[in-house]
């Protein structure tokens, strides 16, 4: 796991290093390019949302405020500029306030585009469909009314009310009998999820677009205020004319006989859940040119005048020389010198706000380093730092690196050392030491020791069992490992002389 850790790291480090160094042209980098992909995508996606939600107007609105104050940025209008700034700072509040269904419906929209692929049909076959339809066109015949919705990718739950379970396998009589005038359930919707209905006497949110809606019912306007708000296909038939209508993207329409209801139903099933499902992302790349030419002009726009044009700032930092995998057997003894000013860069004071410098340091690959003296050149590669941060200058470039290798003995036993003796009447029964051995590292050419012993313990002060530790002695050059630890537990048990 740690190897795969440290993969990882290395990884995302030389990311990072390509990103920050590798110039496309004057001042500007790989990283400015991927920042600039990466927010298209983010505003194509809005903008394609907003487009299916039929918000783009107000968006549009909100986009000339944004040129305005671009255009006076450039041409030093201060009025203008100050006057927009005031807005800008409430911006966001108005924004939720303008988009609020939009916003929930967008982040819903969000977490479902790694699952659409997967996703089944809401009608699964032909002979349901031509259930349906006919069951819409017997209605219609009859001026019985009815609204039916079919499910699209969205979950349209918390925009229903009521009802009463079915889970019922679609049929002409179900329906029909479910929308008689004597029905309990005649006045709500059925819910239509692959080729079941799920529920019935559902009730639908009320559109307030009383421009399309004219002198149509209340059916009518549950059917569009549900298809405003999701990408439900909803079937009305109207119980005053005996007309079918359609409600979907947030238009309702009038059809002229069941025939062009199925025409438009197997549309909405083969844009919503073609045969060969594609996700979301693939589908966004082959079409909407227009809006994916549009979000890149903003990105673009948004970074030239947030990023491209900001001071370019220098600071110095004085960063440690820390080690990794410095294998078990090497001891580094002496770094000289052991701190290195580096001299890094980014776009404005905020490129150097947004972390802690506490974090940066140099880190040196220690599986590299031989016994002796060890010149290393300091690159930038090894200089942990935030992404887009640069590194301009290293000072100095080279530090020198004294090591030590040493060989591994185990299992080397630990002794208790002791003084004195417990008081009269009292004796040592056992004197136990945890761990009981442990691994040195002995220089080359010198022989291991048959065993170590602990500092001085004395008895005298000993009036009863007792658990106490104490340090390790080691001879000479001899070191521990790295995860040895110079402390051990000692248990002293005193028991009574006989008398």
């Amino acid at each position: 796991m740690l190897s795969n850790l440290f993969s990882t790291s290395s990884f995302i480090g030389e990311i990072n290093r390509l990103t920050a160094t590798i110039s496309i042209g004057e001042n500007i980098y790989l990283g400015d390019i991927l920042d600039v992909i990466i927010v298209a995508a983010l505003i194509y996606i809005a903008l394609f949302f907003l487009k299916q939600t039929r918000s783009l107007l107000a968006l549009l609105g909100i986009g000339i405020l944004i040129a305005l104050y671009a255009i006076a940025q450039i041409f030093n209008l201060y009025l203008t500029s100050i006057t927009l700034q005031s807005f800008f700072g409430i911006f966001f509040i108005v924004l939720a306030i303008i988009f609020q269904e939009e916003l929930r419906r967008f982040f819903e929209f969000l977490a479902s585009i790694g699952t659409r692929q997967t996703q089944d049909k809401p009608v699964t076959s032909t002979s349901t469909t031509t259930k349906l339809v006919q069951a819409v066109a017997n209605l219609a015949h009859q001026k019985h009314g009815a609204l039916i919705v079919l499910t699209g990718s969205e979950n349209i739950e918390r925009h229903l009310d009521g009802g009463q379970l079915a889970d019922a396998i679609i049929s002409e009589h179900l329906l029909e009998s479910i929308f008689d005038p004597s029905s309990a359930g005649h006045d709500g919707a059925v819910i239509v999820n692959k080729d079941r209905l799920l529920r019935f006497g559902v009730h639908l949110p009320l559109s307030t677009d009383f421009k399309q809606l004219q002198k149509m019912g209340t059916r009518h306007s549950a059917a569009l205020g549900l298809s405003e708000k999701t990408d439900a296909f909803v079937i009305v038939v109207s119980e005053e004319r005996g007309t079918i209508s359609i409600a979907y993207k947030g238009k309702i329409t009038t059809l002229h006989n069941p025939e062009e209801l199925t025409k438009v139903l197997n549309k909405f099933l083969k844009e919503k859940f073609p045969e060969e499902p594609v996700s979301i992302i693939e589908n966004m790349l082959k079409k909407n040119s227009g809006i994916k030419a549009a979000a890149l002009g903003i990105s673009a726009m948004v970074w030239f005048f947030s990023v491209f044009q900001a001071e370019t700032i220098q600071r110095d930092f004085v960063l440690p020389v820390a080690y990794r995998n410095v294998p078990e057997s090497t001891v580094i003894s002496e770094t000289q010198p052991n701190e290195v000013v580096v001299t890094m860069a980014g776009r404005g004071e905020a490129a150097f706000s947004r972390f802690d410098t506490s974090t940066l340091k140099i880190t040196i690959e220690g599986s590299n380093i031989e016994n002796g003296v060890n010149t290393i050149n300091i690159t930038p590669e090894m200089i942990e730092r935030p992404f887009p941060i640069s590194v301009i200058n290293i000072e100095p470039e080279r530090v020198r690196v004294r090591a030590q290798t040493f060989n591994i003995a185990t299992g080397i036993p630990i002794t208790v050392n002791t003084t004195g003796t417990p008081e009269e009447g009292k004796e040592i029964e056992t004197i136990q030491v945890s761990p009981k051995d442990i691994d040195l590292l002995i220089p080359p050419g010198q022989l291991a020791p048959e065993s170590i012993s602990t500092e001085s313990i004395d008895l005298n002060k000993i009036e009863k069992t007792t658990t106490t530790t104490s340090r390790l002695i080691t001879p000479g050059n001899i070191r521990l490992t790295k995860e040895a630890k110079n402390e051990v537990k000692v248990t002293i048990t005193i028991r009574d002389t006989e008398e």
